[in-house]
């Protein structure tokens, strides 16, 4: 056979096997397309409080919240306040290098000061030295922005199952006679007595904002950060080594920036997913998170799960579920958590289907 015979057949046997693929491709794709594929349902706003649409609606949401949880005896409290006296504009009318002097010692002075607002670690709420307040009421808010789940850095929205509700406050709401009549006033003064004595103070509010992170499903309240900005005005004069400095008294405007950070821990048990779609002979840990003291172990609590109709779903006492066979009908499983003379329960809704499960987008809330 002649050496171009033999290149046309190597070359038209590449192309009819490379045709049989394209086939055999092409049958497989349409079966993968036109094969059903179990999606989970939209699940119903109905199924966990309402976005508020107004600032009433969301200062009641928060403070509902957060009375609740400072009045109970299974939420754990970590709580501190930050102190900043460098954001927001200064008036310090002394030359520059007395000015960074006094920047030195406020800057100094923000730890102390801080040591004066309540500092808990994992206190439990109603065993709290300093009982939780909001510091404000409904008549105070003057705006708000409430949003389901947030935003990441790559503008995708994430539904991590919380609401993030901002209030605005009027300023004029923030306590400042409390603040000048407590220890803050006499610590601001001590900080400062080093190089300069302090004849007279007062605050003037400037702004007062207030962020929750509250779980939409329980209504639960899981983070607070109250923030309050105010502006110290102090009658100043140099004193000791520093006074030659400056002969003159003088007025100060000091910007005094504080965060109350609070987190709050829940006991109980929490479905991480509100639904979730199996097959037949499946086994998988259910999404659960069994929440106590962190020196608690399994002999503490007890944990169980109900079914709503049996011979379907198996599940251990570890939450373990194996899929023993299918129905039309959602299930709904119920987790039950006894512990601390307390009895917690959450409820997840499980698709044990016969269809190939889409996979290529999350089957969380």
């Amino acid at each position: 056979m002649k050496k171009s015979m033999k290149i046309f057949l190597g070359v038209a046997g590449v192309l009819a096997l490379i045709g049989i693929c394209f086939i055999c491709l092409s049958i497989y794709a349409k079966k993968e397309i036109n094969t059903p594929k179990f999606e989970l349902p939209e699940m119903k706003q109905t199924e966990f409080c309402p976005l508020p649409k107004t600032k009433e609606e969301a200062f009641d949401l928060v403070s509902k919240s957060f009375e609740a949880a400072a009045s109970a005896d299974d939420v754990e409290i970590t709580r501190h306040t930050d102190i900043n006296t460098t954001e927001g504009e200064k008036a310090l009318p002394f030359s520059d290098a007395d000015n960074a002097v006094v920047s030195r010692v406020l800057e100094n002075a923000q730890g102390a000061v801080a040591e004066l607002y309540p500092n808990d670690e994992g206190v439990i709420a109603n065993k709290l030295e300093s009982s939780l307040s909001l510091g404000f009421t409904k008549a105070d808010v003057t705006d708000f922005t409430a949003e389901k789940g947030y935003v990441d850095d790559t503008g995708a929205e994430v539904d991590d199952g919380l609401y993030h509700i901002t209030l605005t406050l009027k300023p004029e709401s923030i306590d400042t006679k409390a603040m000048t009549e407590s220890d803050v006033k006499k610590s601001i003064e001590k900080e400062l007595s080093p190089i300069l004595n302090v004849s007279s103070l007062d605050v003037a509010p400037e702004g007062f904002t207030a962020d929750f992170n509250v779980n939409y499903y329980s209504g639960k309240i899981i983070h607070a950060e109250i923030k309050r900005s105010v502006k110290i005005k102090a009658t100043v004069d140099f004193v000791g080594d520093y006074k030659a400095l400056s002969e003159s008294t003088a007025q100060l405007e000091i910007p005094y920036n504080t965060n109350e950070i609070t987190d709050f821990f829940n006991y109980g048990i929490h479905f991480t997913e509100r639904q979730l779609a199996v097959q037949k002979n499946d086994m998988q840990a259910l999404p659960l998170e069994v929440n106590v003291n962190e020196e608690t172990t399994k002999d503490d609590y007890k944990l169980s799960f109900e079914v709503s109709e049996n011979g379907l779903l198996e599940i251990d006492a570890d939450g373990v579920m194996t899929v023993k066979n299918t129905k039309e009908e959602p299930l709904t499983v119920k987790a039950t958590l006894e512990y601390d003379g307390h009895t917690y329960t959450d409820s997840l809704i499980v698709y044990a289907t016969e269809l190939e499960v889409k996979t290529d987008e999350p089957t969380g809330n």
